[in-house]
């Protein structure tokens, strides 16, 4: 029995993305460990600064982008857009299109080497993001949800 919600998953190249974002920040965590070394010296604070950024790096490379893109799931359907994601808590939105106020696509750095982009759903409440698609499919996505808002402000 397949789970209820959304079914499109984000591309493989996702996790890509997001384990570049991890290398990020864990190389601001080294740089704080090199810091913290530097000034308390070498022994067990060092040390500890460096299991930090050992964790760090296997929690934001490692793990976190696989859960995170085995649970992320979304589908536009024809009068809501729903969104399941997250790493450990998981949330399920669903946007209703009648409230869609725009639309628009966005594309990062890394976004961009990787041709990447997100569509961000923009509605009083605030912005819906599906990150990570191909700038192709992004492009698409984006002009079908406000095909259908037009359609659904016909109505």
């Amino acid at each position: 029995m397949s789970a209820p919600g959304p079914q499109r998953r984000l591309g493989r190249t996702a996790r890509t993305l997001w384990r570049l974002e991890g290398l990020g920040t864990t190389a601001m965590a080294a740089i704080a460990a090199v810091v913290a070394a530097s000034l308390v010296g070498r022994g067990w604070f060092s040390a500890l600064a460096w299991a930090a950024v050992a964790l760090v790096a296997v929690a934001l490379v490692g793990v976190a982008p696989e859960l995170r893109w085995r649970r992320w799931r979304w589908d536009v359907g024809e009068d809501e857009v729903e969104i399941r994601s997250g790493t450990l808590t998981v949330t399920h939105t669903i946007v209703p299109l009648r409230r869609v106020q725009h639309v628009d696509t966005q594309r990062g750095v890394l976004e961009q080497a990787l041709g990447l982009a997100t569509v961000a759903l923009h509605t009083a409440a605030g912005a819906n993001k599906i990150p990570a698609l191909a700038a192709r499919d992004a492009v698409a996505v984006r002009d079908r949800i406000a095909a259908l808002t037009r359609t659904a402000d016909e109505l």
